[in-house]
């Protein structure tokens, strides 16, 4: 009797094994993985630290869901990849996370304005914390060289393995910003805890929306009021300097946003909703001074 076998045993098959319920990229066909400038950034190290091939292969693992896990934790990325290979590889990207020193500096930094704590609060990181982190000589997301990929596959070089996490992890950013900050060493919900405590040493316990603008300084000896008594109602110069500062940045419905979520069930949002409320509030007031103004304009 013969046997006749459609396959060779040991030899791995020519495509990846398939994944049941693998973990799969969202974004299909020509639409964008990143959408939000610090996924943009994670896949520009990426890109620097993988070549153009296992980028391509990696992108299509990512894509077919051959990832079965996929953990997010201090300092590293976790994930088992299924290729051509019995067994699934188990793949880490690692960055360095931020000390006890630097995460003090971003939280003092922080607390000068609540527009921060509003962001945070919102599940949001715009470009603004970027720019706070460049001004402290620190990066939210490392550079390509500090990014440091280990896979037990063959390869010896950063691997499609790798690349599959790296793309996994860059939507999981655009759908979670703030897992950007566990990645450096210190979750979202304690980076608002600390924010919060260090607010509240600042203002004695009064959190202000936002910050006051700086006012300028004079090193002009004080005058007696005695002696300026013709020009004690007229504008001075300090004026013009004072217009000549730029806005503070606003964060709308600062309010609700620090009060987070709330516990009330329903369809809807409440917060939302107060949100459109208050929108509603302020566009008829601006409208009825608008009104009041013009009758004051032609009645004059």
């Amino acid at each position: 009797m013969t046997l006749n076998f459609n396959r060779s045993f040991g030899r791995k098959p020519s495509s990846p094994r398939l994944v049941h319920n693998g973990i799969r990229l969202r974004a299909t066909g020509d639409e964008a993985i990143a959408r939000t400038w610090i996924s943009q950034q994670w896949l520009e190290r990426l890109e620097e630290l993988v070549s153009v091939g296992p980028l391509r292969e990696g992108l299509e693992y990512a894509r077919r869901g051959q990832t079965i896990t996929l953990q997010i934790n201090p300092g590293r990325v976790d994930g088992h990849v299924q290729g051509r290979a019995a067994e699934p590889y188990r793949t880490q990207l690692r960055i360095p996370m931020l000390d006890e020193q630097q995460w003090q500096r971003i939280i003092d930094a922080m607390a000068g304005e609540a527009f921060y704590s509003a962001m945070l609060l919102a599940n949001e990181l715009p470009p603004a914390v970027g720019s706070l982190f460049a001004s402290l000589e620190l990066q939210l997301v490392p550079p390509a060289d500090q990014l440091i990929v280990e896979c037990d596959c063959p390869a010896s070089e950063p691997c499609k393995h790798a690349a599959a996490v790296g793309y996994l992890f860059a939507e999981r950013i655009d759908s979670d910003p703030l897992v950007i900050l566990s990645l450096r060493g210190m979750p979202g919900e304690r980076v608002l805890e600390r924010l919060a405590q260090a607010r509240a040493m600042r203002t004695h316990g009064v959190a202000a929306a936002h910050a006051d603008p700086p006012m300028p300084h004079s090193q002009d000896a004080a005058v007696p009021l005695e002696a300026c008594l013709d020009a004690f109602w007229r504008t001075g110069g300090q004026l013009a300097q004072l217009k000549r500062l730029g806005p503070p940045q606003h964060a709308p419905h600062a309010l609700l946003r620090r009060l987070g979520p709330t516990p009330l069930p329903g369809q809807f949002p409440m917060l939302g909703l107060l949100a459109s409320i208050y929108d509603a509030v302020s566009r008829s007031a601006i409208r009825l001074r608008d009104e009041a103004e013009r009758i004051d304009d032609e009645s004059a």
